[in-house]
């Protein structure tokens, strides 16, 4: 139309940082002093996984010395489920808690 002033849209930047952030994944390594019932158990509370991937996980840990709990977290969620694990294995006198740790997945 004669006399129509036509704009350009303002089209956002792509943050592309955050494209290659993959969040924040939680490790699990093994422990041979905790029962594997006591860790199954502990990831089905802290991680809120089923038994059958918890037992995958645990079965993991032992086997290869370490596996991903959880990836795809935000930093306080990974630091959470690591805390809750280490909580949840923790038998005064007994077993000292799993060792495990939150950090950047890079994978």
């Amino acid at each position: 139309m004669p006399g129509t002033i036509t704009l350009p849209i303002a089209v956002p930047e792509l943050d592309r940082a955050s494209d290659h952030d993959r969040g924040w994944k939680v490790l699990l390594f093994n422990d041979e002093t905790t029962p594997f019932d006591v860790v199954i158990q502990a990831l089905q509370r802290a991680a809120g996984l089923s038994i059958e991937v918890a037992e995958m996980v645990a079965w993991a840990a032992h086997s290869e010395g370490q596996a991903v709990v959880k990836r795809g977290l935000l930093e306080e969620d990974a630091k959470i489920i690591c805390g809750g694990l280490r909580r949840w294995t923790r038998v005064e006198g007994r077993f000292p808690g799993v060792r495990c740790t939150a950090e950047p997945d890079d994978s």
